[in-house]
């Protein structure tokens, strides 16, 4: 980071692709149909109008016994609790059959409101589609199928393979299992209709029900990928040259509190499933910011925050939502003047009145030999779905306890966290401060 040539910043990636944003999605080597962390397909609601350009869109739809008052079939979107938690991120999908006959489902390419549409998926030839699955019902474990659909000669070809004959499928399980699809050898991916089917046809059992999460298509024998790729603030376009300085406008200098002109848009391409994973971010000395290179013990406040969309938040279609998110940091102290709680939202605040003091989404940079939780800027926790996705709060109550809080992806249009910096210039005492900085990803 700099301020013209006040200030410098250098980064240090662990395990990342620092300066190349991947491929188009259809091309990663995990494209997510279903996932609270990757990228991939964009699931778009059933009224939805889908812009033209969006080759990645796709909607669920149900496909149901037409003569079966009522339908045959429900699905809803279950969020994790305590006594029920996702294997990845923090929700699942459940479906549930309502009466004794077939149905299906699928996540289907689609283009305008209703559609059907295509997409070349011929990069993930040889590969696999992987999932979670869990059911407690044996009727279901038993005569439930999977797969996807193709389009060969203008007609739709369903693949479909039984749970119980998948890789990884245990007939006595009732909690969570991961099972593995092997695409077929010698078929034509390049117009794939459906990236994930689900159907029972025989033996339903009225209101068994079926799990799954974290669907995703992975090509066969690829590593874990870091991107990370710096942005303006402006207009959230691609930086031209990847190796500058984030930098400052000059005439923040001396004014306190100032964000920095571009940020980091990070992106995990990995088959990382539901492992244990994390991304943090640390200075690789032992300052706390940047700091005076005539004089190492003058160090200015640095902080970052983490947000799940670009700010302000928008659509899909760019148009606007009404959220106060803002990049404007307030400090808030505590009556005595000598300790600050935290780095609040300015702009949240003249909205929602003073409470929002006590929500900061502003973090302090921690040093390189803290490996504490407030150096975590994104995770993923089997198992505590409170403790997974991006971390973009904290919350201090009336009796002084701290609360950390993370930000599932799930409702974004693209899962690509942006990590914003800021800087306090305002007891600057020098004409120039540095640092350098590690962002890395590391996973079980």
């Amino acid at each position: 980071m700099n301020f013209k040539k006040v200030l410098s910043l250098s980064f240090v990636f662990l395990f990342a692709t620092a300066s190349v944003a991947f491929p188009a999605n259809n091309t990663r080597n995990v494209y997510s149909v279903y996932s609270d962390n990757f990228n991939g397909a964009h699931f778009y609601g059933v009224n939805d109008n889908i812009p033209e350009s969006d080759t990645d869109a796709i909607k669920f739809d149900i496909w149901e016994d037409q003569w079966t008052p009522g339908g045959t079939m429900t699905s809803e979107s279950v969020e994790s609790s305590a006594g029920d938690l996702a294997p990845e991120g923090n929700r699942y999908m459940r479906f549930k059959w309502k009466q004794y006959t077939w149905a299906g489902c699928g996540y289907t390419r689609k283009k305008g409101t209703t559609t059907n549409a295509n997409i070349d998926m011929s990069a993930y030839a040889g590969g696999t589609i992987k999932f979670s699955v869990r059911s407690t019902s044996s009727a279901v474990l038993q005569n439930c199928e999977i797969g996807f659909s193709i389009v060969n000669s203008g007609t739709e070809v369903q693949k479909w393979q039984y749970l119980k004959n998948l890789s990884g499928f245990d007939s006595t399980s009732t909690t969570w299992q991961e099972l593995t699809y092997n695409i077929p050898t010698g078929t034509s991916l390049s117009q794939v209709r459906s990236f994930f089917i689900v159907r029972q046809t025989a033996n339903v059992v009225q209101n068994d029900t079926l799990d799954i999460d974290n669907i995703r298509w992975v090509k066969s024998a690829e590593p874990a990928e870091f991107s990370v790729i710096r942005k303006k603030v402006s207009d959230n376009s691609e930086v031209s040259d990847q190796t500058t300085p984030i930098s400052f406008s000059e005439d923040t200098f001396g004014q306190g509190w100032a964000v920095a002109d571009q940020y980091l848009e990070l992106d995990i391409d990995g088959d990382l499933g539901g492992n244990n994973w994390k991304v943090r971010f640390y200075t690789n000395n032992d300052k706390e910011g940047l700091y005076n290179i005539a004089d190492t013990s003058d160090v200015l406040p640095t902080a970052w925050k983490i947000s799940c969309s670009t700010l302000p938040y928008t659509n899909y279609d760019g148009s606007a939502i009404t959220d106060y998110n803002s990049l404007e940091i307030g400090e808030n102290w505590a009556p005595d003047g000598e300790t600050l709680y935290g780095l609040y939202d300015a702009g949240k605040v003249r909205v929602l009145g003073e409470g929002a003091k006590t929500w900061y989404p502003w973090f302090f940079v921690k040093a390189k030999d803290d490996s504490s939780q407030a150096s975590i800027v994104w995770q993923n926790v089997p198992g505590n779905p409170s403790q997974s996705g991006c971390h973009t709060f904290e919350n201090t109550d009336a009796g002084g306890v701290t609360t950390q809080y993370y930000d599932a992806l799930t409702d974004f249009y693209e899962r690509k966290p942006k990590l914003f910096f800021a800087c306090n210039t305002g007891n600057a005492k020098a004409s120039k401060y540095t640092a350098s900085f590690i962002i890395s990803l590391s996973y079980e």
